[in-house]
Protein backbone atom coordinates (compact mmCIF):
# COMPACT_ATOMS: atom_id res chain seq x y z
CA UNK A 1 0.00 0.00 0.00
CA UNK A 2 1.68 3.18 -0.92
CA UNK A 3 2.35 5.86 1.92
CA UNK A 4 0.29 9.53 0.61
CA UNK A 5 3.05 12.30 -0.34
CA UNK A 6 2.62 14.87 2.96
CA UNK A 7 -0.08 17.65 2.65
CA UNK A 8 0.96 21.00 4.16
CA UNK A 9 -2.36 21.45 5.65
CA UNK A 10 -2.28 17.79 7.38
CA UNK A 11 1.51 18.65 8.08
CA UNK A 12 -0.25 22.03 9.56
CA UNK A 13 -2.99 20.25 11.78
CA UNK A 14 -0.54 18.34 13.39
CA UNK A 15 1.93 20.87 14.08
CA UNK A 16 -0.80 23.36 15.86
CA UNK A 17 -2.43 20.31 17.50
CA UNK A 18 1.28 20.03 19.08
CA UNK A 19 1.08 23.16 19.74
CA UNK A 20 -1.62 23.34 20.83
CA UNK A 21 -0.73 20.63 23.41
CA UNK A 22 2.33 22.54 24.55
CA UNK A 23 0.44 25.56 25.32
CA UNK A 24 -1.94 23.66 27.43
CA UNK A 25 0.87 21.98 29.42
CA UNK A 26 2.95 24.90 30.35
CA UNK A 27 0.44 27.26 30.84
CA UNK A 28 -0.80 24.92 33.63
CA UNK A 29 2.91 24.66 34.66
CA UNK A 30 3.10 28.85 35.13
CA UNK A 31 -0.35 28.80 36.91
CA UNK A 32 0.90 25.76 39.55
CA UNK A 33 4.61 26.66 39.54
CA UNK A 34 5.52 29.93 38.23
CA UNK A 35 6.91 32.37 40.89
CA UNK A 36 6.98 35.89 40.19
CA UNK A 37 7.68 37.45 43.88
CA UNK A 38 10.36 39.10 44.96
CA UNK A 39 11.77 36.22 46.28
CA UNK A 40 11.92 34.00 43.26
CA UNK A 41 15.47 32.86 41.99
CA UNK A 42 16.58 34.88 38.92
CA UNK A 43 19.68 32.81 38.74
CA UNK A 44 22.53 34.84 37.38
CA UNK A 45 21.29 36.09 34.30
CA UNK A 46 18.53 37.99 36.30
CA UNK A 47 21.61 39.16 38.74
CA UNK A 48 23.77 40.72 36.43
CA UNK A 49 20.87 42.94 35.60
CA UNK A 50 18.83 43.60 38.75
CA UNK A 51 22.47 44.34 40.25
CA UNK A 52 23.22 47.01 36.97
CA UNK A 53 19.53 47.85 37.53
CA UNK A 54 19.55 49.02 41.11
CA UNK A 55 23.27 50.37 40.81
CA UNK A 56 22.10 52.20 37.53
CA UNK A 57 25.18 50.77 35.47
CA UNK A 58 26.25 47.94 33.28
CA UNK A 59 25.81 44.34 34.34
CA UNK A 60 27.54 43.48 37.49
CA UNK A 61 27.65 41.37 40.46
CA UNK A 62 27.93 41.78 44.35
CA UNK A 63 30.53 40.31 46.30
CA UNK A 64 29.74 37.57 47.92
CA UNK A 65 29.65 38.78 51.30
CA UNK A 66 27.23 41.47 50.06
CA UNK A 67 28.11 45.31 49.56
CA UNK A 68 29.78 46.78 46.74
CA UNK A 69 29.21 45.53 43.14
CA UNK A 70 31.94 44.62 40.86
CA UNK A 71 31.66 44.49 36.71
CA UNK A 72 30.74 41.36 35.75
CA UNK A 73 30.78 39.21 31.99
CA UNK A 74 30.32 35.73 34.57
CA UNK A 75 27.17 34.84 32.32
CA UNK A 76 26.94 35.61 28.45
CA UNK A 77 24.65 38.73 28.32
CA UNK A 78 21.63 38.29 26.47
CA UNK A 79 19.52 37.14 28.86
CA UNK A 80 20.80 39.65 31.19
CA UNK A 81 20.13 42.33 28.99
CA UNK A 82 16.67 41.12 28.28
CA UNK A 83 16.26 41.37 31.99
CA UNK A 84 18.00 44.53 32.38
CA UNK A 85 15.45 46.19 29.67
CA UNK A 86 12.22 44.47 31.58
CA UNK A 87 13.68 46.27 34.58
CA UNK A 88 13.98 49.72 32.77
CA UNK A 89 10.32 49.05 31.05
CA UNK A 90 8.33 47.30 34.29
CA UNK A 91 10.55 47.63 37.34
CA UNK A 92 11.78 44.65 39.69
CA UNK A 93 8.65 43.32 39.66
CA UNK A 94 5.89 40.82 39.12
CA UNK A 95 5.63 42.35 35.82
CA UNK A 96 9.32 42.24 35.05
CA UNK A 97 8.95 38.42 35.99
CA UNK A 98 5.78 37.53 34.35
CA UNK A 99 6.67 39.36 31.43
CA UNK A 100 10.12 37.31 31.29
CA UNK A 101 7.90 34.09 31.57
CA UNK A 102 5.76 34.72 29.27
CA UNK A 103 9.27 34.86 26.44
CA UNK A 104 10.46 31.48 27.57
CA UNK A 105 6.84 30.28 27.12
CA UNK A 106 7.17 31.27 23.55
CA UNK A 107 10.52 30.04 23.25
CA UNK A 108 9.27 26.64 24.27
CA UNK A 109 6.85 26.69 21.72
CA UNK A 110 9.00 27.73 19.17
CA UNK A 111 11.21 24.28 19.86
CA UNK A 112 8.31 22.57 19.37
CA UNK A 113 8.00 23.95 16.42
CA UNK A 114 11.58 23.49 14.76
CA UNK A 115 11.43 19.61 16.30
CA UNK A 116 8.55 19.30 13.98
CA UNK A 117 10.44 20.51 11.33
CA UNK A 118 13.31 18.55 12.13
CA UNK A 119 11.54 15.11 12.32
CA UNK A 120 10.33 16.21 8.41
CA UNK A 121 13.75 16.94 7.45
CA UNK A 122 15.20 13.31 8.78
CA UNK A 123 12.20 11.34 8.68
CA UNK A 124 10.30 12.75 5.99
CA UNK A 125 7.43 11.27 7.89
CA UNK A 126 4.51 13.58 8.90
CA UNK A 127 3.78 10.81 12.13
CA UNK A 128 6.88 10.92 13.03
CA UNK A 129 7.48 14.63 13.31
CA UNK A 130 4.40 14.94 15.13
CA UNK A 131 4.94 11.92 17.79
CA UNK A 132 8.77 13.95 18.33
CA UNK A 133 7.03 17.61 18.77
CA UNK A 134 4.21 15.72 20.87
CA UNK A 135 7.03 14.29 22.70
CA UNK A 136 9.12 17.89 23.74
CA UNK A 137 5.35 19.42 24.20
CA UNK A 138 4.61 16.61 27.15
CA UNK A 139 7.81 15.74 28.86
CA UNK A 140 8.02 16.86 32.50
CA UNK A 141 11.34 18.56 32.55
CA UNK A 142 10.73 20.85 29.40
CA UNK A 143 7.12 21.61 30.56
CA UNK A 144 8.04 22.49 33.88
CA UNK A 145 11.62 24.37 33.26
CA UNK A 146 8.65 27.31 31.51
CA UNK A 147 7.61 28.26 35.23
CA UNK A 148 11.67 28.44 36.32
CA UNK A 149 13.82 31.71 35.42
CA UNK A 150 16.46 28.87 33.72
CA UNK A 151 17.60 29.93 30.04
CA UNK A 152 17.22 26.29 29.03
CA UNK A 153 14.18 27.31 26.56
CA UNK A 154 16.69 29.83 24.95
CA UNK A 155 20.01 27.21 24.60
CA UNK A 156 17.43 24.74 22.80
CA UNK A 157 16.29 27.20 20.62
CA UNK A 158 19.48 28.49 19.28
CA UNK A 159 20.63 24.75 19.17
CA UNK A 160 17.41 23.66 17.01
CA UNK A 161 17.30 26.95 14.96
CA UNK A 162 21.24 26.43 14.06
CA UNK A 163 20.86 22.66 13.05
CA UNK A 164 17.77 24.09 10.48
CA UNK A 165 19.77 26.66 9.26
CA UNK A 166 22.62 24.42 8.46
CA UNK A 167 20.69 21.59 7.31
CA UNK A 168 19.47 24.11 4.60
CA UNK A 169 22.54 24.83 3.77
CA UNK A 170 23.90 21.14 3.73
CA UNK A 171 20.94 20.30 1.47
CA UNK A 172 19.51 23.19 -0.69
CA UNK A 173 19.78 23.31 -4.29
CA UNK A 174 20.79 26.43 -4.35
CA UNK A 175 22.91 27.75 -1.62
CA UNK A 176 21.75 31.22 -0.03
CA UNK A 177 24.26 33.76 1.69
CA UNK A 178 20.78 34.68 3.36
CA UNK A 179 20.83 31.38 4.86
CA UNK A 180 24.75 31.77 5.52
CA UNK A 181 24.35 35.34 7.02
CA UNK A 182 21.65 33.81 9.11
CA UNK A 183 23.51 31.42 10.80
CA UNK A 184 26.39 33.36 11.84
CA UNK A 185 23.75 35.69 13.87
CA UNK A 186 22.04 32.46 15.24
CA UNK A 187 25.65 31.07 16.27
CA UNK A 188 26.55 35.09 18.09
CA UNK A 189 23.06 35.17 20.12
CA UNK A 190 23.33 31.56 20.99
CA UNK A 191 27.16 32.32 22.46
CA UNK A 192 25.75 35.46 24.17
CA UNK A 193 23.52 32.94 25.26
CA UNK A 194 25.86 29.76 26.38
CA UNK A 195 29.70 30.21 25.86
CA UNK A 196 30.47 26.56 24.16
CA UNK A 197 28.25 27.70 21.87
CA UNK A 198 30.62 30.44 20.63
CA UNK A 199 32.61 27.33 18.99
CA UNK A 200 29.52 24.89 18.34
CA UNK A 201 27.39 27.13 16.52
CA UNK A 202 30.44 27.86 13.91
CA UNK A 203 31.59 24.65 13.34
CA UNK A 204 28.42 23.23 12.58
CA UNK A 205 28.20 25.77 10.30
CA UNK A 206 31.25 24.90 8.63
CA UNK A 207 30.61 21.34 8.61
CA UNK A 208 27.20 22.20 6.14
CA UNK A 209 29.02 24.13 4.04
CA UNK A 210 31.80 21.21 3.70
CA UNK A 211 29.21 19.02 2.66
CA UNK A 212 28.16 20.50 -0.02
CA UNK A 213 31.81 19.73 -1.46
CA UNK A 214 32.08 22.92 -3.37
CA UNK A 215 35.42 24.83 -1.90
CA UNK A 216 33.68 27.74 -3.30
CA UNK A 217 30.44 27.49 -1.40
CA UNK A 218 32.63 27.04 1.76
CA UNK A 219 34.33 30.27 1.47
CA UNK A 220 31.05 32.27 0.55
CA UNK A 221 29.03 30.39 4.04
CA UNK A 222 32.45 31.18 6.17
CA UNK A 223 32.65 35.05 4.70
CA UNK A 224 29.00 35.93 5.57
CA UNK A 225 28.51 33.77 8.94
CA UNK A 226 31.62 35.21 9.81
CA UNK A 227 30.47 38.86 9.10
CA UNK A 228 27.45 38.71 10.77
CA UNK A 229 28.40 36.57 13.80
CA UNK A 230 31.68 39.03 14.17
CA UNK A 231 29.07 42.17 13.72
CA UNK A 232 26.61 40.68 16.40
CA UNK A 233 29.32 40.08 18.88
CA UNK A 234 31.47 43.08 18.50
CA UNK A 235 29.41 45.38 20.68
CA UNK A 236 29.83 42.87 24.01
CA UNK A 237 33.52 42.16 23.35
CA UNK A 238 33.99 46.59 22.71
CA UNK A 239 32.23 46.70 26.15
CA UNK A 240 34.49 43.93 27.82
CA UNK A 241 37.85 44.88 26.23
CA UNK A 242 37.11 48.68 27.76
CA UNK A 243 35.79 47.52 30.66
CA UNK A 244 38.27 44.25 31.73
CA UNK A 245 41.06 45.53 29.21
CA UNK A 246 41.03 41.37 27.59
CA UNK A 247 39.03 39.82 24.58
CA UNK A 248 35.85 38.35 26.31
CA UNK A 249 33.47 37.52 23.28
CA UNK A 250 30.77 35.19 25.43
CA UNK A 251 31.88 34.89 29.15
CA UNK A 252 34.06 35.25 31.66
CA UNK A 253 33.61 32.15 33.76
CA UNK A 254 35.87 29.23 32.08
CA UNK A 255 37.96 28.74 35.33
CA UNK A 256 35.04 28.37 37.34
CA UNK A 257 33.39 25.93 34.84
CA UNK A 258 36.81 23.72 34.18
CA UNK A 259 37.38 23.70 37.92
CA UNK A 260 33.77 22.50 38.80
CA UNK A 261 34.13 19.51 36.04
CA UNK A 262 38.06 18.21 37.81
CA UNK A 263 38.79 18.75 41.26
CA UNK A 264 38.68 16.11 44.38
CA UNK A 265 35.24 16.27 45.23
CA UNK A 266 33.27 15.23 42.10
CA UNK A 267 32.82 12.74 39.65
CA UNK A 268 32.26 14.53 36.79
CA UNK A 269 29.13 15.82 38.15
CA UNK A 270 29.17 19.85 38.58
CA UNK A 271 26.49 19.48 40.88
CA UNK A 272 28.88 17.39 43.41
CA UNK A 273 30.72 20.60 43.06
CA UNK A 274 28.35 22.78 44.22
CA UNK A 275 25.91 20.64 46.99
CA UNK A 276 25.14 20.14 49.21
CA UNK A 277 25.58 23.50 50.88
CA UNK A 278 28.23 23.21 53.52
CA UNK A 279 29.74 20.33 51.79
CA UNK A 280 33.13 19.32 50.60
CA UNK A 281 32.68 20.50 47.23
CA UNK A 282 31.15 23.80 48.28
CA UNK A 283 33.46 24.61 50.93
CA UNK A 284 36.37 23.75 48.43
CA UNK A 285 34.73 26.14 46.21
CA UNK A 286 34.43 28.96 48.81
CA UNK A 287 38.11 28.18 50.44
CA UNK A 288 39.45 29.42 46.49
CA UNK A 289 36.87 32.53 46.27
CA UNK A 290 37.78 33.49 50.00
CA UNK A 291 41.88 34.00 48.85
CA UNK A 292 40.51 36.25 46.38
CA UNK A 293 40.40 40.07 47.66
CA UNK A 294 37.86 42.34 46.24
CA UNK A 295 39.30 45.31 44.27
CA UNK A 296 40.02 46.31 40.53
CA UNK A 297 39.56 42.98 38.15
CA UNK A 298 37.71 41.16 40.63
CA UNK A 299 36.10 38.86 38.80
CA UNK A 300 39.52 37.91 36.61
CA UNK A 301 41.03 37.27 39.13
CA UNK A 302 38.97 35.05 40.79
CA UNK A 303 38.54 32.80 37.30
CA UNK A 304 42.37 32.70 37.33
CA UNK A 305 42.23 31.35 41.23
CA UNK A 306 39.86 28.63 39.82
CA UNK A 307 41.73 27.98 36.71
CA UNK A 308 45.03 27.41 38.73
CA UNK A 309 43.22 25.21 41.11
CA UNK A 310 42.01 23.18 37.73
CA UNK A 311 45.53 22.99 36.76
CA UNK A 312 47.30 21.94 40.02
CA UNK A 313 44.83 19.01 40.44
CA UNK A 314 44.97 17.57 37.15
CA UNK A 315 48.46 17.75 36.65
CA UNK A 316 48.91 15.66 40.05
CA UNK A 317 46.40 13.23 39.19
CA UNK A 318 46.94 10.20 37.21
CA UNK A 319 45.81 9.90 34.07
CA UNK A 320 43.03 6.98 34.91
CA UNK A 321 41.84 9.52 37.15
CA UNK A 322 41.16 12.00 34.24
CA UNK A 323 39.55 9.28 31.87
CA UNK A 324 37.42 8.29 34.66
CA UNK A 325 36.39 11.76 34.51
CA UNK A 326 35.87 11.69 31.25
CA UNK A 327 33.79 8.42 31.48
CA UNK A 328 31.43 9.60 34.25
CA UNK A 329 30.41 12.93 32.06
CA UNK A 330 29.51 10.36 29.52
CA UNK A 331 27.17 8.19 31.31
CA UNK A 332 26.18 11.18 33.78
CA UNK A 333 25.43 13.45 30.02
CA UNK A 334 24.07 10.02 27.93
CA UNK A 335 23.00 7.91 30.24
CA UNK A 336 21.81 8.78 33.88
CA UNK A 337 22.54 11.43 36.73
CA UNK A 338 22.41 10.00 39.74
CA UNK A 339 24.35 12.71 41.27
CA UNK A 340 20.98 15.29 41.19
CA UNK A 341 18.49 13.04 42.95
CA UNK A 342 16.20 15.41 43.93
CA UNK A 343 14.76 16.12 40.17
CA UNK A 344 15.81 12.27 38.97
CA UNK A 345 15.05 10.46 41.49
CA UNK A 346 11.33 11.57 40.83
CA UNK A 347 9.26 9.23 38.75
CA UNK A 348 7.51 12.26 37.03
CA UNK A 349 11.85 12.86 36.05
CA UNK A 350 12.44 8.72 35.99
CA UNK A 351 9.04 6.88 33.80
CA UNK A 352 9.81 9.63 30.66
CA UNK A 353 12.91 9.37 30.49
CA UNK A 354 12.91 5.13 30.05
CA UNK A 355 10.33 5.55 27.34
CA UNK A 356 12.11 8.32 25.60
CA UNK A 357 15.30 6.17 25.50
CA UNK A 358 14.03 2.66 24.21
CA UNK A 359 11.82 4.92 21.85
CA UNK A 360 15.50 6.75 20.50
CA UNK A 361 17.05 3.25 20.50
CA UNK A 362 13.95 2.06 18.29
CA UNK A 363 14.31 5.03 16.39
CA UNK A 364 18.31 4.34 15.69
CA UNK A 365 17.41 0.82 13.98
CA UNK A 366 14.52 2.87 11.92
CA UNK A 367 16.86 5.36 10.97
CA UNK A 368 19.25 2.93 9.73
CA UNK A 369 16.80 0.88 7.66
CA UNK A 370 16.00 3.93 6.24
CA UNK A 371 19.49 5.42 5.66
CA UNK A 372 19.28 5.24 1.84
CA UNK A 373 16.38 7.46 1.97
CA UNK A 374 17.52 9.99 4.91
CA UNK A 375 19.15 13.23 3.84
CA UNK A 376 22.90 12.72 4.56
CA UNK A 377 23.50 16.02 5.52
CA UNK A 378 20.48 15.93 7.63
CA UNK A 379 21.68 13.10 9.85
CA UNK A 380 25.80 14.77 9.57
CA UNK A 381 24.22 17.97 11.00
CA UNK A 382 22.04 16.12 14.01
CA UNK A 383 25.47 13.72 14.94
CA UNK A 384 27.61 16.72 14.61
CA UNK A 385 25.92 18.90 16.86
CA UNK A 386 25.31 15.98 19.55
CA UNK A 387 28.93 15.21 19.25
CA UNK A 388 30.00 18.48 19.80
CA UNK A 389 27.66 19.23 22.90
CA UNK A 390 29.38 16.15 24.24
CA UNK A 391 32.85 17.21 24.12
CA UNK A 392 32.07 20.38 25.75
CA UNK A 393 30.45 18.76 28.38
CA UNK A 394 32.99 16.24 28.98
CA UNK A 395 35.78 18.82 28.72
CA UNK A 396 33.96 20.63 31.50
CA UNK A 397 31.23 19.41 33.82
CA UNK A 398 28.31 17.99 33.46
CA UNK A 399 24.60 19.06 35.22
CA UNK A 400 21.62 16.94 35.04
CA UNK A 401 19.63 20.24 32.56
CA UNK A 402 22.55 19.97 30.35
CA UNK A 403 21.16 16.35 29.39
CA UNK A 404 18.08 18.93 28.09
CA UNK A 405 20.16 20.31 25.41
CA UNK A 406 20.45 17.45 23.46
CA UNK A 407 17.19 15.24 24.10
CA UNK A 408 15.36 17.09 21.15
CA UNK A 409 17.34 15.25 18.87
CA UNK A 410 16.61 12.05 20.83
CA UNK A 411 12.88 12.74 20.38
CA UNK A 412 13.41 13.14 16.91
CA UNK A 413 14.72 9.41 16.89
CA UNK A 414 12.05 8.21 19.29
CA UNK A 415 9.64 10.04 16.94
CA UNK A 416 10.36 7.59 14.33
CA UNK A 417 10.89 4.79 17.21
CA UNK A 418 7.37 5.31 18.21
CA UNK A 419 5.77 5.62 14.47
CA UNK A 420 7.29 1.98 13.75
CA UNK A 421 4.80 -0.02 16.18
CA UNK A 422 1.60 2.47 15.55
CA UNK A 423 1.98 1.59 11.49
CA UNK A 424 2.02 -2.09 12.12
CA UNK A 425 -0.74 -2.07 14.70
CA UNK A 426 -2.46 0.30 12.26
CA UNK A 427 -1.78 -2.18 9.34
CA UNK A 428 -3.20 -5.06 11.63
CA UNK A 429 -6.16 -3.34 12.14
CA UNK A 430 -6.17 -2.84 8.13
CA UNK A 431 -5.78 0.99 8.55
CA UNK A 432 -4.58 3.22 5.16
CA UNK A 433 -1.63 4.88 5.98
CA UNK A 434 -2.71 8.46 5.90
CA UNK A 435 -0.16 9.86 8.19
CA UNK A 436 2.66 10.94 5.03
CA UNK A 437 4.44 8.33 6.57
CA UNK A 438 7.52 7.02 4.19
CA UNK A 439 6.91 3.56 5.97
CA UNK A 440 5.23 0.94 3.76
CA UNK A 441 2.22 -0.54 6.05
CA UNK A 442 2.32 -3.81 3.59
CA UNK A 443 5.92 -4.20 4.61
CA UNK A 444 4.83 -4.16 8.35
CA UNK A 445 2.36 -6.67 8.14
CA UNK A 446 4.61 -9.48 6.31
CA UNK A 447 7.17 -8.47 8.61
CA UNK A 448 4.47 -9.94 11.62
Amino acid sequence: MPSLKMNRKEDDALLWLALGVALAFRLAALALAGDISQGARLWEYGEQAACAYHGGGDLCLHYPNGGAAYPSAYMPPLLSYLWLGLFHLFGDGAVARATWLGASLAAGLANVWMVFRLAQALARSRLAAFLAALMLAVYPTFVMVTATYHQTNWAVFFLLAIALVAIRIATAERLRLGDAALGGLLCALAALNRSEMLLIGPAVIALAAFWRGDVWAVARVGVAAAFAMGLALSPWVIRNVAVFDRIIPAAQSTGYNLWKGYNPYTNGSGNMSEEPEGGPGDQARWRIRDQVPPGPAYETRLQEAYKQAFESYVSHVPHSRIEELAANKLVLLWGFDWTDRRITGQWAYLLPWVGANLLAVAGLFVVWRDRRSTPGGAVMVCLATLGLLTAAYAATAVHARYRMHIEPFLFVLAGSGAEAPLLWIAAKLGIRNVWGSTANLEDATRAS
